[in-house]
């Protein structure tokens, strides 16, 4: 009995862990799908579409508990504006910058926090150090060629929403099932980028010099919907900091190794030191969230 216990978590930590390596093919795909002429909202709703499709059956009993419902799809369009930050950065940017821009989440929790009123420890105020600390290396160890400052910006867009997600689902009530409550979510995230990608059909210059049934297949599948699947069920008992801080680590480094084997991108001293003072912050960070798990990526 204790032997089939073990195996039963080992199992669901490997899900957890194969859903964030899903997470870290995310910087692969979006790549690979700007080449062949995919948008950044089209990659972002690609990537929400599935889920979105199977979870529809749930919507309308969801959307008549009230209002807290609209919680939960603003929650949703909030993802989905983090996600869009998120793709126009990898569209631009090396891939480690990309990435760090999002990674610098702890730091955008703790300020949403102190706006909040809510006292701040000393692990948050040692956050408030590395990650600025980490961009302004990563950034300054980066040609300046390769460092659009408007990217930049709207790549910071990403981590913003992240917070705010974590800020509004701790203050809304979780009596939906879990179901429902994703339901609203991912519907919200393909309001937010549906805009975007039919905007896009006319101002986005993409390469188009590819096929694009492989970046297609890995956002709708890899990078959408299988890490959504392996996060719930890894995640079904309660997630810790720990899991949290893996699974990050595991997303954040396999992007970083992206940028370096599949695009060549240089990896100097200063973009490790960068690295080090982000996952560092990651493992400081520890914001309670009423969403599941696989909802907060």
């Amino acid at each position: 009995m204790y032997h089939g216990f073990k195996s039963h978590t080992f199992v669901r930590l490997f899900a957890l862990g194969l859903g964030a390596a899903c997470f870290g093919s995310i910087p692969y795909f979006a790549n690979i799908g700007f080449a062949a002429g995919i948008s950044p909202g089209g990659a972002v709703l690609l990537r929400y579409i599935l889920p979105a499709v199977l979870l529809a059956p749930y919507l309308p009993q969801a959307l008549k508990s009230g209002p807290i419902s609209r919680h939960y799809l603003l929650s949703g369009m909030i993802m989905g504006l983090g996600a869009w930050g998120y793709f126009y950065a990898l569209s631009v940017l090396p891939i480690y910058l990309a990435a760090s821009l999002f990674f610098s989440y702890p730091a955008l929790l703790v300020v949403l926090k102190a706006i909040g009123g809510e006292r701040l420890r000393g692990s948050d105020r040692l956050t408030l150090g590395l990650v600025p600390g980490a961009l302004l290396i990563i950034i300054a160890s980066t040609p300046l060629n390769h460092v659009d400052f408007v990217a930049v910006a709207l790549g910071l867009v990403g981590p913003l929403c992240y917070g705010g997600l974590q800020m509004v689902s701790r203050k809304t009530p979780s009596y939906l099932p879990s179901l429902s409550i994703a339901a609203c979510i991912f519907t919200g995230a393909v309001a937010t980028a549906f805009p975007f990608a039919l905007i896009e059909l006319k101002v986005w210059h993409g390469e188009g010099s590819m096929p694009s049934t492989l970046p297609i297949v890995g956002l709708l599948l890899i990078a959408g919907l299988l890490p959504q699947l392996l996060l719930a069920y890894g995640s079904s008992d309660k997630s810790g900091r720990k899991t949290a801080y893996t699974t990050g680590f595991i997303e954040f480094g396999l992007a970083i190794l992206t940028g370096y084997w599949f695009f060549a991108e240089p990896l100097g001293i200063g973009q490790i030191t960068g690295f080090v003072f982000l996952l560092s912050a990651l493992y400081l960070t520890n914001e309670p969230s009423r969403l599941p798990r696989y909802l907060q990526d």
